[in-house]
């Protein structure tokens, strides 16, 4: 369900076709207020939760997709190796709870475009609008693809699912962009709303650097 409209409800299938209903008029399957085609079949689809205005899609091979709403029209197509294979569970990418930024478990493909020998697996964060990494988590020492994770609502753990074994992240102190010295642990390193630069450290940091390389 969509958090900003709580009447429209999207679906995923493996027919390779996401839907967004109004479940206030479900007739049939023709009802759908939007028919959105992909390649290949889709495991996932959920609304950004910081206004439900954007959809994210996960197909069953290497898409990360990015829809704009109200008439959720395809703004980014993000190329991510997560092939299905039928003894994992299904890859799906999540929004994080106080930004726009989507994240997902990486299943190093030798076959896709880039891939490098010894390519870890870890947990991908992009920019939603650039569709570029800025993010990359990993615990060392382990292995396992991480099909499924979800941050709590205010988004300082991230809880990962990785075969039997299950990952419990948690957010580290704020590094100061100009020192990058930790700042004071009293000081709070959650700003609700925010584009996503004081959720978790690194991420902040990078986004900042990404920002300023454009201003040059």
């Amino acid at each position: 369900f969509s958090e900003r409209e709580p009447w429209m409800v999207v679906t995923s299938s493996v027919d390779s076709v996401v839907k967004v209903w109004d479940v206030r008029n479900i007739k049939d399957t023709s009802s759908s207020i939007a028919e959105l085609k992909h390649e290949k079949a889709v495991n996932s689809a959920y609304f950004s939760s910081t206004n439900g205005n954007k959809l994210l899609t996960t197909d069953q091979h290497s898409q990360i997709r990015i829809y704009e709403g109200p008439c959720w029209n395809l703004s980014k197509i993000i190329p991510h190796p997560h092939r299905q294979f039928q003894h994992i569970t299904p890859v799906k990418a999540c929004w994080h709870p106080l930004a726009d930024i989507p994240f997902a478990g990486r299943y190093p493909d030798p076959a896709f475009p880039g891939y490098e020998e010894g390519e870890l697996r870890t947990i991908d964060f992009f920019n939603p609008t650039s569709g570029e990494s800025v993010l990359k988590l990993h615990q060392p020492g382990m292995d396992k693809i991480i099909s499924l994770s979800q941050f709590n609502p205010t988004g300082d753990f991230l809880l990962s699912g990785a075969s039997s074994s299950i990952i419990v992240w948690r957010q580290g102190p704020q590094v100061d962009e100009e020192s990058e010295e930790p700042k004071d642990k009293t000081e709070s390193t959650i700003k609700p709303r925010t584009n996503g630069a004081s959720l978790w450290p690194e991420l902040g940091k990078r986004v900042h650097k990404a920002k300023e390389k454009k201003k040059k």
